[in-house]
């Protein structure tokens, strides 16, 4: 938009300056044919004017000189060729507005007139004329003006009468802007007028008699002191320079020193000054502006019209002639009716009128046949450029609508294909959903519009007719796990997978909470981009009681293990393997209800009693190494990713935590370096602080029964692992008793869970400790054990 705005102002400005050359094109034509008239008169008379002594001139009604003899060139300082096509306002020193009036009134009148005037010869000179003119007016011709000039400036060393006196003190005191002042031939002021004194801050009797380096300063007076020496011999200065004025602004100047002689004699000499800053700002602000306006123009591949109110043409900026009817002489002063067809041209014809009349842009678009470049269409914008003429601004968007076309033409043929394949999809996963009772789901990643199947609406509780979002769903899903399906909906890169599953409850009103499992896609467009996911979504409720009921159990199984008391040893194996004793013992129930069933599915029996053999391997594995790490001997160590672990754990207890109403968080760094452990001895750490932290909040309201898991890599380059709870914290009496055999703050606790967590992590070359919170979050207690990495193990 910037551009366009330069644009118009550059050729507004070139439009202004077209309709000064017609002025002046006028005006020449009038010239040369009063000059025509003249030179074709009788030679006596054209001798007489031109050998004439007195100056005279003769010039047009519009004040250009049209022919000067020899004297009047010599006292205007050149020569009569330069003179000819002049304005006589150039040499005229003050008061332009008067004398050009003074000229239309003898027009106007006729008859005689006189007046006088301060003219500035070429070379600067001031001189004093008066003008003695008459109108002379020939048969059938222009009238113009006869001018006799007569020097009357005062002579040097010829002393001034009262009325000269009067008349320069006026003028040097009333000189306006400029700064006037008489210095002597020793450099002493005797007199200055009112600008001088306040450019220089100073009183008129301090500036009598003060020396020039006073006043100007060291510096700025030896800077000017060979003007000083020139004038001072008589010869006449013109220079410019800086000058600061007393309240420190700088300004550009432009000085004359006028030597004053009597009788050959130099007496002192006058300095004129006048502030030129702002016409030196203006000059260059003014080439600095044309030469970008200039280059704006030549930059825009638009081709550019300025046309008249009645369509003539009046400039044309083509780059690429190839847009023009007709060559771009040719095209100059002929009307738009003359060169488009009549279809066309209505339309520049109405948005030029309208233009001009609202003073606001018009825009259109129109086709044309361009000789060798077959039908082309074009977008025009028309612009007020002064009262009767505008701007039109014209774009060849050939090429931008044949593309718009056919990617219009290439959508609606992708946009049907696809409404097909998505009628059969639809048709074909109703069908599937209400046969297998799995709910199927489509959704627009680009608009957010949600389809879902019968089945699908029936599982999250929505109607048939309700319109979705994703949203709506999020809102159906349980508060614990809303999070993880937040994450992995909210955005989809491509660096991700593109086929995701997961498990999670919904919560509908008056009804239990159903467990659903959901599988889907990312479906790309053909720029590789995210398009819409696809997926089915399963009732695992069922299911999902029945590992709950195991996990039920498990727990009780766990909390009649804790209350035994033996010895070191004895407690520490019933302690370790409350968990492989509870998973064996639940799955043989599981068997013995399944076995009691009239339908076996052996399948899942077989499940069932490969989780028998593997717990079992597994309690085996528990005494095998706990008799090892109280016997001090060396460990079966490995390159383990705690991540991996850690997640292996929360699966584990995760049904154990729903049942109790506990959320599990989790915070794992990516990248982390694999430790050097014991895979089953650092999941029993795991389980054992997680249990502890169960134990803590269990007591507490639901929003605070939560239960973080972290791991990051400190400072010092090992693993840490952190679980934090929400509860009151560690009593500052216990210390560190609480690492220590057979101390416990609970009532059936053994005191042995902690103790034995820390001798497996200092087995393995690691530590573990606790810290109390206090944060913003509330309190609790958090119990950390760090280990060291594979590399750090290796050396």
């Amino acid at each position: 938009m910037q551009t366009n705005e330069n644009s118009q102002v550059v050729l507004k400005t070139g439009q202004d300056m077209f309709a000064r050359l017609e002025q002046l094109e006028q005006e020449n034509f009038a010239l040369k044919h009063a000059n025509q008239t003249f030179l074709t008169g009788q030679g006596l008379y054209q001798d007489f004017f031109l050998q004439l002594a007195t100056p005279c001139l003769i010039s047009s009604a519009s004040g250009l000189v049209m022919h000067a003899n020899q004297a009047a060139a010599v006292l205007l300082g050149t020569t009569p060729d330069f003179l000819t096509g002049k304005a006589l306002h150039t040499f005229v020193f003050e008061d332009h507005a008067v004398f050009d009036a003074q000229i239309a009134h003898l027009i106007a009148i006729g008859g005689q007139s006189v007046c006088e005037l301060k003219a500035i010869r070429a070379d600067r000179e001031l001189r004093f004329l008066r003008l003695e003119m008459v109108l002379l007016q020939a048969q059938g011709q222009q009238s113009c003006v006869g001018i006799q000039m007569t020097d009357i400036t005062r002579r040097q060393g010829q002393p001034m009468n009262q009325v000269e006196g009067q008349y320069f003190a006026s003028v040097v005191a009333e000189n306006l802007p400029g700064m006037v002042a008489y210095w002597n031939s020793d450099l002493l002021c005797t007199y200055a007028n009112h600008h001088y004194l306040s450019w220089f801050g100073r009183t008129p009797e301090q500036m009598q008699g003060i020396h020039m380096q006073d006043l100007l300063g060291q510096e700025l007076f030896s800077r000017n002191i060979a003007y000083i020496k020139a004038v001072l011999k008589g010869v006449d200065q013109r220079f410019e320079r800086t000058l600061v004025k007393a309240n420190g602004d700088v300004a550009h100047t432009w000085a004359q020193y006028i030597a004053h002689t009597v009788d050959g004699v130099v007496q002192g000499f006058f300095v004129l000054v006048t502030d030129v800053s702002l016409l030196k700002r203006a000059q260059q602000a003014l080439m600095e502006s044309e030469a970008k306006y200039r280059a704006l123009v030549h930059a825009i591949p638009d081709l550019i019209l300025t046309i008249h109110q009645d369509g003539t043409h009046l400039d044309v900026h083509a780059p690429d002639p190839g847009m023009l009817l007709q060559s771009r002489e040719q095209l100059l002063l002929k009307k738009v009716v003359d060169v488009l067809p009549p279809y066309v041209a209505s339309q520049y014809t109405h948005a030029i009128e309208q233009a001009l009349c609202s003073g606001r842009l018009q825009q259109f678009r129109h086709d044309l046949a361009v000789a060798g470049r077959g039908d082309m269409q074009f977008e025009a914008r028309v612009v007020p450029c002064t009262q009767d003429t505008v701007i039109a601004i014209i774009r060849d968007i050939t090429e931008t609508e044949r593309e718009r076309r056919a990617h219009e033409l290439q959508l609606s043929e992708r946009l049907q294909v696809r409404e097909n394949d998505v009628r059969a999809i639809q048709l074909s996963l109703t069908m599937a959903s209400d046969i297998t009772h799995i709910g199927t789901w489509i959704r627009d990643l680009r608009t957010g519009e949600l389809w879902a199947s019968l089945e699908w609406r029936r599982q999250f509780g929505f109607s048939l007719d309700e319109v979705l979002n994703m949203d709506m769903v999020l809102q159906r899903i349980h508060p614990s796990d809303r999070r993880q399906i937040q994450n992995i909906t909210a955005d989809y890169h491509l660096d991700q997978q593109q086929r995701y599953q997961a498990e999670f409850r919904v919560v509908l009103d008056g009804e239990a909470e159903r467990w659903l499992a959901v599988v889907w896609q990312v479906e790309l467009d053909e720029l590789q981009k995210p398009l819409l996911t696809r997926g089915v979504t399963v009732d695992i409720s069922a299911r999902k009681e029945a590992e709950l009921e195991l996990g039920q159990k498990r727990m009780e199984v766990m909390h009649l293990a804790r209350v035994a008391t033996m010895g070191e040893l004895s407690g520490a194996l019933a302690h370790e393997l409350n968990q492989p004793l509870t998973a064996i013992l639940s799955n043989a129930q599981a068997a013995q209800r399944y076995l009691a069933r009239p339908e076996v599915d052996r399948q899942e029996l077989g499940e069932i009693l490969q989780d028998i053999v593997d717990e079992d391997k597994r309690a085996g594995e528990i005494i095998r190494r706990l008799r090892r790490l109280f016997d001090k001997r060396s460990q079966e160590q490995q390159s383990v990713d705690i991540n991996k672990l850690v997640l292996e754990v929360l699966y584990i207890l995760r049904n154990d935590m729903i049942n109790q109403d506990i959320t599990l968080l989790s915070e794992l760094q990516d990248n982390l370096p694999s430790v050097s452990a014991d895979t089953v001895q650092i999941q029993q750490v795991l389980i054992n602080l997680i249990m502890n932290a169960s134990e803590v909040v269990a007591g507490l309201d639901a929003s605070q029964r939560i239960i973080e898991i972290n791991t990051r890599l400190d400072q010092e380059n090992r693993v840490e692992v952190s679980v934090n709870d929400h509860g009151p914290g560690v009593p500052e009496t216990m210390g560190n008793k609480v690492f220590e055999a057979f101390y416990s703050s609970k009532v059936n606790g053994m005191g042995l869970g902690l103790s034995i967590c820390k001798n497996i992590i200092e087995a393995t070359r690691g530590s573990l400790w606790y810290e109390n919170l206090d944060d913003h979050a509330g309190t609790g207690a958090s119990f950390r054990f760090y280990l060291p990495t594979s590399s750090e193990s290796a050396t």
